[in-house]
């Protein structure tokens, strides 16, 4: 019988990828980064520079959400996060400890996908506190991850598109905090896990309280 796949959910930069090392480092985890395999399938598109982390690569690549042909490359990057994220799903039928370490934009994916994710898996969403959400912004315009924005970036009258960012990205935040709420089994507070770790024997007690 397999065993309990975990699924870390969550905003970039709220602790997804460093908890997820730690299981696999520590207690033997499978671990599946999301984010990492879809740059490695890109990567005969997108070069990071030298000393450039290849997710900002990838976010350079995507472009803000007003560049031209920002549409086409953020179809092809969710087409590759689900066949990644089925990929992952899939290699949980071994009887091991696997942990999959999504993406931010999981939410966007097929509903009938979001649902396996949920009945197969543990669903843990990081949370990311909304003082946070300035700093946040500030990070995406210095050094800018992939982002999808689906139907979440338009101008008002008059506004350009430098202009509309910050609110658009406020009200991108909160739809997603709320996706991720819905999809998630667990709610965890990322900042408070950040001021107060618990190592990971207290990370696994409280998502499976």
């Amino acid at each position: 019988m397999s065993v309990e796949p975990l699924v870390l959910v969550g905003m970039s930069g709220v602790g997804k990828s460093f908890w997820a090392r730690r299981l696999a480092e520590q207690r033997g985890y499978v671990r599946h980064d999301c984010d990492g395999e879809i740059g490695a399938r890109l990567s005969s598109i997108v070069t990071p520079s030298p000393g450039e982390e290849p997710v900002h690569a990838l976010g350079r690549w995507m472009g803000m959400p007003w560049s031209e042909g920002y549409a086409a490359r953020e179809a092809r990057y969710l087409a590759l996060e689900e066949t990644v994220t089925r990929e992952a799903l899939d290699a949980c039928r071994d009887g091991r400890r696997h942990v999959i370490d999504t993406t931010g934009s999981v939410i966007y994916l097929p509903d009938a996908l979001l649902d396996r994710l949920r009945s197969v898996g543990r669903v843990v969403y990081l949370r990311t506190p909304e003082a946070r959400r300035e700093a946040m912004l500030r990070r995406y315009l210095e050094e800018p991850k992939p982002v999808v924005w689906g139907d979440a970036f338009a101008c008002a009258t008059g506004e350009a598109p430098r202009e509309a960012l910050p609110r658009c990205y406020a009200s991108l935040l909160a739809w997603r905090e709320r996706r991720y709420a819905a999809l998630a089994h667990v709610v965890i507070d990322g900042a408070e896990l950040e001021a107060n770790d618990p190592g990971v024997d207290g990370f696994l007690a409280r998502i499976s309280a």
